[in-house]
């Protein structure tokens, strides 16, 4: 009986490192898997970084070359030929505007949603959302003429407008998700200690949904740094153009010579900052992407 028993633990034994092996095996797999996947999809901003530091002659190169002698020529002309310098402090002013009035407007119409009681609370709260899933070319005619009877094209107020109106709803609905995770016990012991609503939100609920609110900022900031079709159409002139539009005016001699190396350059300006903000608030966005956000 003994001996049998030594048999079958040993036999458990092996089994149990077999299925280990087996465990490490598809782990070391899965992790080659996402390796792969994550350099396929960094090889464009490589590629990207790697033109913008070649001279020109070896961007026309036939043969794709890795290995050169760096320059920042490119980065010389985009801002000198181009003038690239108008078209960034456009986009830097219209998209900071734009991020710090919606999420001003996003929190209180949020709380007010989310805490307080409104009539028809839920079918609003759809209709906000609802207006985020309009197309925005097909607001963009009537945007454009009511813009011109107003006199606001070509203005930096002109674009924030547009850019507040299509951004809020977003906004709101993603805020609200954050302020209705928190217990509502303590926005009603704070309104029995005396608080106000504004005191409520200023000092209790903001603070507890720090990382809602900032994940909400970075998602408005991305959407209007990035944003090209209403860029495009409200901003007449070459002053008043943001960033993608100036990269897409970008030509060359003849529509057969463009200035790959410009663009390249162009392109590294504009992801860096998104890159340097997810950077900085990624903890933030994280946790406030798995704080419940999306909760009816």
């Amino acid at each position: 009986m003994a001996a049998r028993g030594e048999i079958a633990a040993r036999r458990r034994r092996g089994t149990l490192r077999s299925g280990s092996t087996g465990a490490r095996a598809w782990r070391t797999v899965g992790n080659v898997a996402a390796a792969a996947v994550i350099l396929v999809w960094l090889f464009p901003v490589y590629w990207i970084a790697l033109t913008s530091l070649k001279p020109i002659d070896e961007i026309n190169s036939a043969i794709p070359t890795f290995v050169f002698k760096p320059t920042l020529e490119n980065y010389r002309d985009l801002f000198t030929q181009f003038e690239f310098t108008g078209p960034l402090l456009n986009s830097l002013v219209v998209t900071f505007a734009t991020c710090i009035i919606v999420v001003t407007l996003g929190v209180i119409a949020a709380y007010a949603l989310a805490r307080m009681k409104v009539p028809g609370e839920k079918h609003i709260s759809l209709w906000i959302l609802s207006l985020r899933f309009l197309p925005p070319i097909a607001i963009v005619i009537p945007f454009y003429i009511q813009w011109q009877d107003l006199g606001l094209l070509d203005t930096w107020p002109g674009l924030i407008l547009v850019y507040i109106s299509f951004n809020l709803p977003f906004a709101i609905w993603l805020l609200r998700g954050f302020f209705r995770d928190v217990p509502g016990e303590i926005r009603e012991a704070a309104i029995i200690d005396g608080c106000s609503d504004r005191q409520v939100l200023t000092m209790i609920m903001m603070p507890l949904t720090t990382s809602g609110i900032v994940a909400t900022g970075v998602f408005v900031f991305i959407a209007a740094w990035n944003e090209f079709l209403f860029a495009l159409t409200f901003t007449l002139s070459n002053d008043e153009s943001t960033v993608p539009v100036g990269i897409a005016l970008m030509s060359g001699a003849s529509p057969q010579e463009l200035p790959w190396g410009n663009i390249m350059a162009a392109s590294v300006i504009v992801t860096v900052p998104l890159i340097a903000l997810v950077l900085i608030f990624q903890r933030r966005i994280v946790s406030g992407l798995t704080a419940g956000a999306v909760k009816g």
